[in-house]
């Protein structure tokens, strides 16, 4: 079968590596002119201008660690090659945990820290040494060749910038950005779609540790909130790590004040984050980038049982798509894809049974994530609005659950399990005996020490933020 992949993204250089290995010819077009660079360092600097997401941080969960693990083991080792790092759950796991044995199933509870333009990297020259794929880069996606006559639309192909492309299958793997509803709608099929505003405004700076340097923190993985602002610190490959502040899209003040030339400074602010932006422990590798109009969005090309268009199907963020705090896509868009070989495996010529069996495919893997993270954004943006409040729910996590990970290692290991993808979003809530735990150290919040200030006040940041040095005498 002659399969086009619409965007060389994460998903779809997954969808095709999983897609050639079943024996299909590949034709993978990319709107960007972005031939692939010598180095994954080199990579770092990538004109990747279609993907602004390269530009922040990123969590490559468990889930996505044990795909490469079981199905890809040679980009694993590339990556490794390359300088991503595994972080198990004992690196994670503090002193102050009750038990740290390893137990069996620990081999699982690992993720990648590794930059977003080395992974990639890593991904698309595997790609390239595919002999069934072939990549196209600059080339644009401007329509969809439908069959006339054929009810639901039937699509044999794409047109683009360079010409038009036959295929008998067209995979959409444009990511939060993919234009498929307008394409769809050119060859008259309506698509369903839900969205949810994140509320959120990311702004996000790389550093690297200076020769000789030890990080302030053993952690891959750190951060918290204090209410107004979030923020995290990401391991990345090659001694390199990055951070995020996010700031609610109704903090207009905040949003203007902390911009990107103020990022170090609003960072020094968090004692936690003023450790690793010490001169003597790293320097900044790249200017501070914002990331704005977030959103939850789910797309549906199923209505009441059938598909709403045969030889199109659409993968990952192009689909479901989930705020980028939480670190979901990439791992979801190479589930995804490993299901679409899958479902083609299964009805290589049924077209509806195939669109069919990746639609139940999302909603068992994909569409869970979704309401969680609509879920964790309101749960957000309510206590930024209530000066870090909120329902009980909220409190139980951020009074019981987040805690007691530092010190029971049941909770522990079941939360981490639940972070990387490696069980349901709602695991921890749904076990009785879990949730006896939390509960009982939730219900002795008021017996515990308070828990020292992350950071300033709001009104603390914003004053030092609006103070402007006085000028120098003479100048």
């Amino acid at each position: 079968m002659r399969i086009v992949v619409t965007g060389a993204g994460v998903a779809g250089l997954f969808s095709a590596l999983f897609l050639a290995r079943d024996g299909h010819e590949i034709v993978l077009l990319e709107r960007d002119a972005t031939p692939l660079p010598e180095t994954a360092e080199e990579a770092f600097t990538w004109n990747r201008r279609g993907a602004p997401q390269v530009r922040h941080p990123h969590a490559f969960l468990g889930r996505l660690r044990n795909l490469l693990r079981d199905d890809l083991p040679e980009v694993r080792q590339a990556l490794l090659d390359a300088g991503a790092v595994e972080v198990a759950w004992g690196e994670f796991a503090p002193a102050t945990l009750d038990d740290r044995s390893p137990l069996p199933g620990d081999e699982d509870l690992a993720l990648l820290a590794c930059r977003r333009t080395t992974f990639e990297w890593a991904l698309r020259r595997a790609a390239l040494q595919t002999e069934r794929v072939n990549l196209r880069d600059g080339v644009k996606v401007t329509g969809l060749i439908a069959e006339p006559g054929t009810t639901p639309p039937r699509v044999v192909g794409v047109r683009t910038s360079h010409g038009d492309i036959e295929a008998d299958l067209v995979v959409d793997a444009g990511g939060r950005h993919s234009t498929m509803k307008t394409l769809l709608g050119e060859i008259g099929v309506e698509v369903a779609e839900e969205k949810h505003d994140a509320g959120m405004v990311y702004l996000s700076r790389f550093y690297r540790l200076r020769e000789g340097a030890i990080e302030p923190d053993k952690q891959a993985f750190n951060g918290g909130t204090i209410g107004y602002l979030g923020y995290g610190i990401f391991r990345g490959d090659s001694g390199t790590f990055s951070i995020t502040l996010a700031i609610g899209t109704e903090d207009k003040e905040l949003r203007t004040l902390a911009g990107p030339a103020r990022f170090d400074e609003v960072a020094a602010m968090l004692p936690l984050l003023r450790q690793w932006i010490d001169p003597a422990i790293s320097e900044p590798i790249a200017e501070a980038h914002v990331m704005a109009g977030l959103v939850n969005r789910v797309r549906d090309l199923v209505a009441d049982g059938r598909a709403v268009v045969h030889g199109f199907v659409a993968v990952g963020d192009a689909l479901i798509c989930t705020n980028p705090l939480y670190g979901r896509g990439c791992s979801l868009g190479a589930v995804h894809a490993r299901a679409l070989a899958a479902a083609l495996r299964a009805n290589p010529d049924d077209l509806d049974a195939l669109a069919l069996q990746l639609h139940a495919s999302a909603q068992d893997e994909m569409m869970p994530w979704y309401f969680a993270s609509v879920a964790q954004d309101e749960a957000s943006r309510q206590a930024r609005l209530s000066g870090g409040g909120g329902d009980i729910t909220t409190s139980l996590i951020a009074e019981g659950l987040l805690p007691l990970t530092q010190i029971d290692a049941k909770v522990s290991r079941a939360f981490f399990r639940t972070v990387n993808l490696l069980s349901t979003p709602n695991a921890v809530l749904a076990d009785a005996d879990l949730m006896a735990r939390v509960l009982a150290y939730w219900q002795a919040r008021d017996s515990r020490p308070p828990v020292p200030l992350a950071g300033p006040t709001r009104d603390e940041m914003l004053a030092a933020l609006s103070v402007v040095a006085e000028p120098v005498a003479g100048r």
